[in-house]
């Protein structure tokens, strides 16, 4: 389904759904006859005559493993050459930020990137009164996904101060930071006095515990951008604990730019001007219709052209009728629920996404953070982190929890630790699977 066809598109057949079905025409007639990684997609497609979703249903999804087998020009359009926009700065080389096996490298065009998170923060009240892209930011994250990269050997404000951003943290896994460490960003954040704070909520939420604990004084931005990684309710309440502003969940990918932003009324609101989202329920019993995987279709790239590329991560749809906020345009969902790569299933064989773990292990008392390791089918072991100078949350009670969702057969370990795994990115992944699992058994019957 489309997020511009049917129950999805809200707001009638207006001159934004023209548009929208233009420049989705637009970018699939590009693909296929000009972009040298979709040649063997032709002959999937029924042809120009047919209906614009049926042409999109009928072709393939792309993922990381077609970026990487085309890279580096297979997908930039023939008529651009990729030697002179490097050499001109119009584009450079990117890598993502995903986990080892997830990372890929692209044909990264700065210009596009900015023009999407433009769009983006029109969909949300506070951004579109404070963000004018001139704003100072301050950033917070793994410095292997933001910034100027880790490094080695500790880096000084000015190599750390990119534009507008600021980039406060230098260590991979905030378990590595030294009081010193955090005393030193608070005081970076002070004195750049930034209009918002962008952050990975496992990042900014282990920030705001310490400094929390600490009592330190912050200077309030005006906005908190989440992104990178799920915002685990426990994360945004520590993090709200700290800063007052209103915290906004920002989505999307390098590959695909800005494609969701949670509007004030806390629903994710599709960015239509800058791209096409294909939803893909999934089976009943894994909470199909409404919760699926999305595909995405980038717009106004002229550098890297991006058609049905498959993001990742389980979403579900909205659909308590309009949003209170007023806007109608594309899409809307009420969650985005944590990597497909990390859903389990529960005793009786039903899909178990990270949002559905949070939801059951967020209001265990003491619980500062979690992360479920499994080792082996049969077999789990749930890290949690407990609150700066409070009460250790309760093993047996978490195991009691665990037991209740997938079963007795199910060996469960539960212990307080000093760490969550961070992965080679320096993202802190909630679940960690250590064999195959075939995802696919979701959307995909049996029969």
């Amino acid at each position: 389904m489309a997020a511009a066809s049917g129950r999805q598109a809200g707001g009638g057949a207006g001159s934004w759904l023209a548009r929208y079905r233009r420049q989705g025409r637009e970018a699939l007639e590009l693909a296929l006859t000009d972009v040298p990684g979709y040649a063997e997609w032709r002959r999937f497609d029924p042809g120009p005559r047919a209906p614009l979703d049926e042409r999109y249903a009928a072709l393939p999804a792309l993922t990381k493993h077609e970026l990487r087998a085309h890279f580096p020009a297979g997908f930039v359009p023939r008529q651009r050459e990729l030697g002179p926009g490097l050499a001109a700065g119009e584009v450079e080389f990117a890598q993502t930020s995903g986990s080892t096996g997830d990372r890929v490298t692209l044909v990264f065009n700065p210009a596009w990137w900015e023009e999407s998170e433009r769009a983006a923060w029109g969909l949300n009240r506070h951004a579109r009164r404070v963000a004018d892209g001139r704003h100072r930011e301050a950033v917070l994250a793994s410095p292997r996904c933001v910034g100027p990269g880790y490094s080695p050997r500790p880096l000084s404000v000015a190599e750390r101060t990119i534009g507008r951003h600021l980039y406060v943290n230098q260590k991979l896994n905030p378990a590595a930071w030294t009081a010193a460490d955090v005393r030193r960003m608070a005081q970076e954040i002070n004195d750049y006095e930034p209009v918002a704070i962008e952050g990975d909520p496992a990042y900014l939420a282990a920030f705001c515990r310490q400094a929390g604990a600490w009592g330190t004084r912050m200077w309030q931005p005006r906005i908190i951008f989440l992104t990178y990684t799920f915002p685990s309710r426990l994360y945004r309440r520590q993090i709200a604990a700290v800063f007052r502003a209103p915290q906004v969940s920002s989505y999307g990918s390098t590959e695909t730019g800005h494609v969701f932003m949670e509007c004030e009324a806390g629903r994710l609101h599709q960015n239509v001007e800058h791209c096409r989202v294909d939803f893909l329920p999934w089976l009943f019993r894994h909470g199909g219709p409404q919760r699926g995987r999305i595909l995405v279709t980038v717009f106004h790239n002229p550098w890297f052209a991006v058609l049905r590329f498959d993001i990742g991560d389980v979403v579900r749809l909205d659909d308590r009728g309009p949003c209170p906020c007023g806007r109608g345009q594309g899409m809307a969902l009420r969650a985005v629920e944590g990597r497909v790569s990390d859903v389990t299933f529960d005793r009786e064989g039903n899909a178990v996404s990270v949002d559905d773990l949070d939801a059951l292990l967020a209001d265990l008392p003491g619980l500062a953070g979690w992360q479920l390791e499994l080792p082996r089918p049969g077999q789990m072991r749930l890290r949690m982190l407990a609150a700066p100078g409070g009460r250790r949350p309760g093993s047996a009670q978490a195991r009691e929890r665990l037991r209740r969702l997938y079963g007795d057969r199910v060996r469960v370990e539960a212990a307080v630790e000093k760490a969550l795994l961070h992965e080679l990115s320096g993202k802190i992944r909630f679940v960690r699977t250590a064999y195959p699992v075939d995802h696919a058994a979701l959307w995909r019957s049996k029969r």
